[in-house]
């Protein structure tokens, strides 16, 4: 039977140490190298969730097994480290760390590095996942006493906290930056975003901005934007941007920063059938290179249509001067651009996007 780990414990150990390293930063724990290889890694965040859960379930309940990660795993201390993750470990690191762990996926060991029964060397993993799933392997059997994991804990959080930081003094340098922004500066700062591209996520974050300004949480719309180019991320997910409306399914926005055919947006509207949305729309971006848009998927939205099923494909210049020109007057570009700096981390973005967005920004002021 898999062991229990009490999340409101859970929550109380993360408190604690970050309380104890606000007052005294940790400067080495026993297996300091193994936390600096895995907080380095390219690509390793899944396994920064792995240690930081593994360290905290250890705390919590001692008879665990650090290297376990799933309930069925044949070792005496196996135990559910998924749902403490994604109840814990997650909310913490984007209320108090300033999302210091990225916060792109609210379930975060629902990725494959977390999918084995347990952490082994016999797992695939490859790069820079490879050498830090070794040094996990070795190094989280070899702390045995209280002391020894909650350093390491400790160890961790000091390494999380100095990145918190500097999220928490990026984001009131933004905040203070565009405090003054007009809708002029909005629509430049969003075509300049645009002509960037950087792998669709400037399409998320552009398309973004604008549904706020068309669909705003004041009238009880609520927009959801998913990380980008990984679709099916959420057992929710409808689309690449769902929109809801008092709380009930509404509108599904799908982006397409490359080419894309009439079969794509036929497949996303049976997805957004079954979904129970009201409608899809297509919005391609400047690299989706379709010279015709209207004349290339008349076809498909005609095929909907009759099925009563609303699909409309635009072109993202045009949806930005309809909606700029249309709420001119209603539109605050300080709070709009506030909501796309905050939603960078929520759709995965790269460094580089941060840290375009965040010199773009920083420059208004």
């Amino acid at each position: 039977m898999a062991l229990s780990v009490d999340q409101l414990t859970a929550g109380k150990v993360l408190g604690q140490s970050y309380e104890r390293v606000l007052a005294h930063p940790r400067t080495s724990c026993p297996i300091a190298e193994t936390v600096d290889t895995t907080m380095k890694g390219k690509g390793c965040l899944t396994y920064q969730y792995i240690l930081l859960t593994a360290l905290v379930a250890k705390l919590v309940n001692p008879q665990i097994d650090m290297l376990s990660l799933q309930v069925d795993d044949v070792s005496e201390g196996a135990y559910a480290p998924r749902s403490l993750c994604k109840d814990v470990i997650y909310p913490f690191q984007k209320q108090i760390l300033f999302n210091a762990l990225d916060g792109s996926n609210p379930d975060p060991l629902v990725n494959k590095p977390a999918r084995f029964l347990r952490l082994s060397k016999a797992n695939a993993a490859r790069g820079d996942g490879k050498t830090v799933l070794y040094h996990l392997c070795d190094a989280l059997p070899s702390l045995k006493a209280a002391k020894d994991v909650q350093d390491t804990l400790d160890y961790m959080m000091s390494k999380l906290l100095v990145v918190a930081k500097e999220n928490e003094e990026r984001q009131k340098t933004v905040k203070y930056s565009i405090q003054n922004a007009n809708v002029q500066e909005l629509h430049e700062f969003l075509s300049d975003l645009l002509d960037q591209g950087f792998g669709g996520a400037a399409l998320v974050l552009a398309a973004y901005a604008l549904c706020l300004i068309q669909f705003p949480p004041k009238n009880e719309y609520k927009l959801i934007p998913h990380p980008v180019n990984q679709a099916g991320t959420s057992s929710q997910q409808k689309s690449d941007l769902d929109i809801e409306l008092k709380g009930k399914p509404f509108l599904g926005i799908e982006l397409k920063d490359k080419p894309f055919t009439s079969d794509d947006v036929s497949r996303a509207a049976e997805t957004a059938i079954e979904s129970g949305l009201q409608g899809l729309l297509f919005v391609s971006g400047r690299h989706a290179g379709i010279a015709s848009i209207p004349t290339y998927f008349s076809d498909v939205k005609k095929k909907y249509a009759r099925k009563g099923f609303a699909v409309g494909v635009i072109e993202i210049d045009e949806l930005m001067d309809f909606v700029l020109v249309t709420n001119a007057k209603n539109i605050s570009a300080t709070e709009i651009l506030s909501a796309v700096y905050d939603c960078i981390s929520d759709i995965g973005g790269t460094v580089e996007t941060q840290t375009w967005v965040y010199s773009k920004l920083r420059s208004l002021g």
